[in-house]
Formats: C-alpha cells, sequence, structure tokens
C-alpha cells in the first residue's frame, strides 16, 4: 500500500503561474496525493482558480483565510494534511516532469529516509538552467546546503514526524533558514535524487528581487536562530554556516550596494554592520570569503571579493 504524500501549496496573486503549478502536481504518476491549496486572502481569481481544482479533483482540499504571508500559509496547511510525506511547492514554480514525486516517494522508501531532496532549475519565460552547486560537497547529508536555493523549504520529501512541534515563523521573510536546519537536524536518513526535479521560477515581482527594504534584515533573524539550533557533526556545521553566512547574509549585501539612493545604501550599509557586530557574526567574513572560489567566474569572483573587502574596511572604521 502506497503511502500519502500531501502537497501544500500557498497561493496569493499568482492568477497567472497556478495552473501550471497544480497541473504539474496533479499530473503526476504518483496518485496517493492530498493536494492542499491555501488562498491566503488573494484579491485575484486565485481562490476561484483553487476551488475549480477542488471540484474536478477529490484529491484536493482548499483553504481560503486571511492574508498573513507565506509562512501562515504553510502553517494552515501544515494544520490539517494528513499525509505520511510532506512536500511543499510555490504557487509560481512547478515540477519538472510526470514522474517528481514517484522517484521521491521511491528513494524514501529504498533507503528508509524520512528526508529526501534533489537539484533545482531556474527558470524564467524563456528557458530552464540547471543550478549549479558546490562540488565540495556532494555527500549525501551536506548536499542541500550546497547552493543557496536548496535552502528553500520546496522541492523536498519530508516524513510528517519531521514537522511535529515545528512551525514556519511568521511576520517576515527568509523563513526557511529558520526551520530547515531544525527539520534537517531531526532527520535520521537523508537522501537525494541526483537531477533536477524542480523549477524554481523567478518572478520579478517576489520580495526578495523587489526594491531593498527593512525586511530583508529578517535575514539576520534567521540566521541566528539557524546558528544556534542546529544540531550536527562538525563538518555538516562547517557547511551550514558557509552557507549561512557566505550566501545568505552576503546576498542581503550585495543588494544593498544595488541600492542607486547614495543616502539610501549607507543608511542600510550601517544597519547591516550594526547587526554583525550585535550577533557577534565574526565568522561572516571568513566564510564569505571561501565560498566565492567554486562554480563562480573569475570576473565575478574578484568583484565579490572586492566588495567584500570594501566591507571589511566599514567594519573595522565604524563606530
Amino acid at each position: 500500500m502506497k503511502r500519502t504524500i500531501s502537497v501544500i501549496i500557498p497561493a496569493y496573486k499568482v492568477e497567472q503561474y497556478l495552473p501550471r503549478c497544480v497541473d504539474s502536481v496533479l499530473n503526476q504518476t504518483y496518485r496517493e496525493l492530498e493536494v492542499i491549496l491555501v488562498d491566503d486572502g488573494s484579491p485575484d481569481s486565485s481562490p476561484k482558480i483553487c476551488d475549480e481544482y477542488a471540484a474536478k479533483d477529490n484529491r484536493i482540499k482548499v483553504i481560503h483565510k486571511e492574508n498573513g504571508g507565506l509562512s501562515s500559509a504553510r502553517n494552515a496547511g501544515l494544520e490539517i494534511c494528513s499525509g505520511d510525506y510532506i512536500f511543499f511547492i510555490d504557487s509560481d514554480d512547478y515540477l519538472t516532469d510526470e514522474n517528481v514525486l514517484s522517484d521521491f516517494a521511491a528513494t524514501a522508501e529504498r533507503n528508509q529516509s524520512d528526508f529526501v531532496y534533489s537539484l533545482m532549475n531556474k527558470a524564467d519565460d524563456k528557458k530552464c538552467t540547471k543550478m549549479n552547486v558546490n562540488k565540495r560537497f556532494l555527500e549525501e547529508d551536506l548536499f542541500f546546503l550546497s547552493n543557496p536555493y536548496l535552502f528553500s523549504a520546496c522541492n523536498k520529501l519530508y516524513a510528517s514526524t519531521l514537522f511535529h512541534n515545528i512551525q514556519f515563523v511568521t511576520g517576515r521573510v527568509n523563513e526557511d533558514v529558520d526551520i530547515i536546519p531544525l527539520v534537517f537536524s531531526k532527520a535520521k536518513k537523508i537522501s537525494r535524487l541526483n537531477r533536477p526535479t524542480y523549477n524554481y521560477y523567478c518572478n520579478a515581482n517576489s520580495i526578495t528581487r523587489s526594491d531593498f527594504s527593512e525586511k530583508r534584515f529578517d535575514m539576520f533573524k534567521s540566521v541566528k536562530n539557524a546558528y544556534e539550533n542546529f544540531k550536527g557533526t562538525q563538518k555538516q556545521c562547517e557547511v551550514l554556516y558557509e552557507n549561512l553566512f557566505g550566501f545568505q547574509l552576503f546576498s542581503v549585501y550585495i543588494e544593498i550596494l544595488k541600492i542607486k539612493n547614495g543616502k539610501e545604501r549607507k543608511r542600510f550599509l550601517n544597519r547591516f554592520i550594526l547587526l554583525l557586530k550585535e550577533n557577534k557574526f565574526t565568522l561572516f567574513f571568513n566564510y564569505a570569503a571561501s565560498c566565492f572560489f567554486y562554480n563562480e567566474r573569475p570576473v565575478k569572483c574578484v568583484k565579490k571579493l572586492l566588495a567584500l573587502g570594501h566591507l571589511y574596511i566599514a567594519f573595522l572604521l565604524w563606530r
């Protein structure tokens, strides 16, 4: 008897993309699905689309709720899901082919794994490109830390027991950085699929790609929680910290450098340095520097190192 996979799909202002996402799930050869569509108070036609799908397929459940953000929507799905496994997919993304969930489930069953992950593609309206990974971390228990996008809650199959007493933090962005290290630490056996199974759509309206705001500093809270709560081997911790500091925090700094208004750029830079000092993230510079020496073109690597050097000088001189 096959185990049921609960697929949780939050929906907010995604009428253009939602059908593509839902169809990629319903077309899976793995049929034992519980598909939970969470309408997070969307003002467009997304709620109607959810209801139309539910009327056509009895595997679909719909939740209509007030807008509370991505974490709130995922938590609402977790509250009612009843599957043996949980799989998250964001509504502007979609699965690469019809065998994705079958392959995830087969890997979990074959290896008795409670945590299975795989590669991603980066997609736009023209093409899909396989994401690079850090080739130093191809070991099974370090692989998903080797690219910042793989830190996402999506594109992973979890035993539902891993989410007992765990919820996504509401009210801020970068919530995956809080949760995934905790779930990873709880997993008894981890496996991976060595192929892309998930098309991550680069939506220009996403909060992480929109104009810089104070919300981007939520990353510091998430990094601090992950840094303090992660339980793993010394090697796992080293890789986690490189990802957290080298990728996650440095990405915030790069976004600050892109701000065109000089006064705003300086204000956010001072805020960034203050948070580094307040949180005693002295490892930031070591790991941020080391993460540039793989899967990066030499010119881009030099630019990033120069940017990091500028930040380090400002860090030392800041009062």
